[in-house]
């Protein structure tokens, strides 16, 4: 699949993006979050606003499971393509245990604070990731804020940033579709890496990060790196790489693969509309199940208290209620598009190669 550099006009969407025009959303069309969720409201069932406390069985599981293989390579020492196996195995449900931190982040499965506390620091550890900064980043910021330029730590800038930023040109030839050699390891740690140097560092320079607990946020990520380094002193050298190394690698893919296909080829939006700025990625159904339906954006960002368990009920919803606005695709095609497209807008609606000055729109 081949998508060539264009100007954005009506019909230049490649087929399989399901969007009938490209031509610049204006503010009056945008439609608030609260907008979508009375209309929702009235159809939706009343249960899916409850909390699902059961969903605890997955932590568990997934704990239980990961525990497991760890300490089988330690006791066992089996050949080393079972222990690439078992590596890659470790970064999925890693993985798998970060989506459930998130979701327990925003109130969908416990009530107690301290409870959601536990358990987002738990998930977050292999990610490095303080509890309070990622609340902070993600729910506050990215939430309140979606593909807001400036406000969003999420988005992608616009080419006036770009040439102002030595920061913004040196992350564009990390960055997917720049077409740089290192862009094609971009997944695998940018995640781990962006949040460790912003809870380190960037969060004492920018304005935007003034209203966190940075106190707590410091403790925090201080438990967390000392937790790490414990474990890493348990495992040992011999076993760094499948234990510690090809995890973090496939961890970061798996969650970085869907947080840049759920928005950074989407539009730059004023008004902060999940329909327009957000795009839901499907999966097969197992893989749907061990990553706890995070893929299914629109409908998380429309309803963020909402478990994810019933995510697919909302997205069947959306189909019907909104078919030309809702966005939504195989994740392996968001990927596709994600790779042949530049992340600097020229406009709202539309993505530019800085070097090259080629345009293509978004989704």
């Amino acid at each position: 699949m081949n998508i060539e550099p264009q100007i954005v006009t009506p019909g230049s969407i490649p087929h399989f993006l399901k969007i009938h025009t490209q031509v610049e959303t204006p503010v009056s069309e945008l439609k608030s979050i609260s907008f979508y969720q009375q209309e929702l409201r009235k159809v939706l069932p009343e249960e899916i606003f409850l909390r699902t406390p059961w969903r605890i069985l997955y932590l568990v599981g997934f704990l239980a499971i990961n525990i497991s293989l760890i300490t089988f390579v330690m006791m066992v020492n089996p050949a080393w393509y079972f222990k690439l196996m078992i590596a890659f195995a470790i970064g999925q449900l890693n993985a798998s245990v970060g989506f459930f931190a998130h979701e327990t982040l925003h109130g969908s499965i416990v009530k107690n604070k301290f409870l959601q506390a536990m358990i987002g620091s738990i998930g977050l550890a292999p990610f490095l990731v303080s509890q309070t900064y990622w609340r902070f980043w993600h729910n506050n910021l990215h939430h309140g804020n979606t593909q807001l330029i400036y406000k969003d730590p999420d988005a992608f800038p616009t080419l006036s940033v770009y040439k102002r930023s030595k920061f913004m040109r040196f992350l564009f030839n990390l960055s997917p579709g720049s077409k740089g050699p290192l862009s094609y390891f971009y997944f695998f740690y940018w995640f781990s890496f962006q949040s460790i140097i912003n809870q380190s560092y960037m969060r004492f320079k920018s304005k935007m990060w003034d209203s966190m607990d940075h106190k707590k946020v410091t403790i925090e990520f201080a438990g967390t790196i000392l937790a790490a380094s414990t474990y890493l002193w348990m495992i040992g050298l011999d076993n760094l790489l499948w234990l510690a190394v090809i995890p973090a690698l496939i961890q970061n893919y798996v969650a970085l693969s869907y947080i840049s296909t759920n928005h950074n080829i989407s539009p730059l939006t004023k008004v902060n509309d999940p329909l327009v700025n957000s795009l839901t990625v499907t999966a097969h159904p197992v893989i749907e199940f061990f990553h706890l339906n995070f893929g299914y954006h629109v409908e998380h960002h429309l309803f963020p208290r909402v478990s994810c368990s019933h995510a697919k009920t909302i997205h069947r919803q959306l189909k019907v209620m909104y078919p030309d606005k809702f966005k939504h695709m195989p994740k392996w095609k968001a990927l596709s598009y994600l790779y042949q497209t530049p992340r600097i807008y020229k406009s709202n609606n539309e993505l530019i190669h800085p070097k090259t000055m080629k345009t293509y729109p978004t989704i």
